[in-house]
């Protein structure tokens, strides 16, 4: 289904938002003058129901720190953060824990997140038992399911991570990810290591179960091949700020900010006739988010910066349904 499609089909219901969000990491320095990490600074976003929005961009961009802020991991250092029109940002935590179970995360490492000393079953029941299902043998007829659901065979319950390749316990993290029934997963680099034969069965996974169970998505990836494949809509991030938002096939088809280009231009193309189509590559170093430049953040790499570019700030332009963060839109 379309991005289009989807939008209509939905009536484009608001799940979560961001507004002016602001996350800050110490960095030593002194007492009267402490550094800080600037790793998300003033994201506003929403995501609708239903949709996979995919959040891009290079290695330190901000992004997983943002995913783990919106469902707080992470408490926000700013901003407010809304869950189906509630604020979730300072809410006590026993009133927090109805709405955690709705909100859950793949992380990027499927060997490093799941317990080594912990059975399948015990990996994938244990939110079940978090959560109030007791019953032990409840509780292994609905994992036996959910094994089932991701692709893992039901003989393996009794198995240990050490015992599955990458992409299975990649299907015993999604498993453990929908176990509650949530709303909004956040995939963080879900296919990232894994194999390129893999990633696509996962991905395939993935909308599988997005159709089925009505999830929404946030998909943080620096893969835009992988994006292209699963995202309704992609928010391009540098340095803890938005650079653009919009429809997938609209921002590959027409990137608005020049950094959003220099991304698609990177992505290797398949077709050998096209390779020799010589195409502008992003060049310099990443600034520092401790002491990241004025202005515009991107501006140390843009060659079409001016002026004002280093002075202030560009604000939201709204270009049709796009947003895009830049004084001088490519056309």
């Amino acid at each position: 289904m379309s991005s289009r499609d989807r939008e209509e089909n939905m009536e484009r219901k608001i799940l979560l938002e961001a507004r002016q969000l602001v996350k800050e990491f110490p960095a030593g320095g002194t007492r009267k003058n402490p550094q800080v990490v600037h790793a998300v600074t003033d994201v506003n976003l929403e995501i609708y129901e239903g949709e996979t929005l995919a959040l891009v961009g290079e290695s330190g961009c901000g992004k997983s720190t943002l995913g783990r802020v919106l469902i707080r991991l992470l408490e926000p250092t700013s901003g407010g953060i809304l869950y189906q029109g509630r604020e979730i940002v300072g809410m006590k935590e026993a009133e927090f824990a109805g709405l955690r179970r709705e909100l859950q995360i793949i992380f990027q490492d499927p060997y490093a997140s799941l317990n080594p000393r912990m059975s399948v079953g015990e990996i994938i029941g244990e939110p079940l038992l978090t959560y109030g299902m007791k019953d032990r043998k409840e509780r292994e007829l609905r994992v036996r399911e959910l094994m089932q659901e991701v692709g893992i065979a039901q003989e393996f319950y009794n198995r240990y991570p050490h015992q599955f390749s990458g992409g299975q316990r990649q299907r015993i993290g999604i498993a453990r990810a929908i176990a509650l029934n949530p709303r909004l997963i956040i995939c963080d680099e879900p296919v990232s290591a894994l194999d390129v034969s893999i990633q696509s069965q996962v991905l395939n996974l993935l909308k599988d179960l997005q159709e089925r169970y009505g999830l929404t998505y946030l998909f943080i990836s620096h893969d835009l091949s992988v994006v292209k494949f699963i995202a309704d809509r992609v928010c391009v991030m540098f340095l803890g700020n938005m650079c653009e938002i919009g429809d997938t096939e609209e921002l590959y088809g027409h990137p608005l900010h020049p950094y959003t280009r220099f991304l698609l231009n990177a992505i290797p193309k398949a077709d050998p006739r096209l390779r020799s189509q010589e195409k502008e590559l992003l060049s310099g170093e990443i600034p520092s988010p401790v002491n990241p430049p004025p202005g515009c953040r991107f501006h140390t790499r843009c060659p079409y910066a001016k002026d004002i570019c280093r002075q202030k700030a560009p604000e939201c332009r709204k270009v049709g349904e796009r947003r895009v963060f830049c004084h001088f839109p490519l056309e």
